[in-house]
């Protein structure tokens, strides 16, 4: 599985790229809204997990620029937030809004994020 992880925190980023990878996931880092997009168009990924909060364009922005004129996501997609000027909650609500797949407040568990990946049907990852 093809997953894009667009995260601002580079030790974060980096902790999840190196468990997705062990584990045998396809894993691309863009640190900010404007890489991921590059990125995306770039790939093709099955998943895209994206922070709301970040420099140069955000996670909504980047949502914004990846649905199509249906307002459909061509890909599933989690969304991520630690919060900023608000509680990461209120970001996580507009996420959703948006029609994101699944949302989780960061610090996020692993054994979390493979049972989304379960519920969203992508793999049964709960045992991993």
């Amino acid at each position: 599985m093809k997953i894009l992880l667009i995260d601002d925190d580079r030790d974060f980023s980096d902790a999840i790229y190196q468990h997705l990878s062990r584990k045998g996931f396809d894993v691309e880092i863009a640190y900010d809204g404007v890489k991921g997009l590059e990125k995306f168009n770039a790939t093709t990924p099955d998943l895209v997990i994206t922070d709301i909060v970040m420099p140069d364009q955000d996670g909504l922005g980047f949502l914004m620029a990846i649905r199509d004129d249906s307002f459909n996501f061509p890909c599933k997609v989690i969304a991520i937030s630690g919060g900023g000027r608000i509680a990461g909650n209120t970001y996580l609500e507009l996420a959703n809004s948006f029609g994101v797949d699944a949302s989780l407040t960061k610090p996020i568990a692993f054994k979390d994020l493979y049972e989304i990946f379960g519920q969203i049907g992508l793999l049964d990852c709960v045992d991993k």
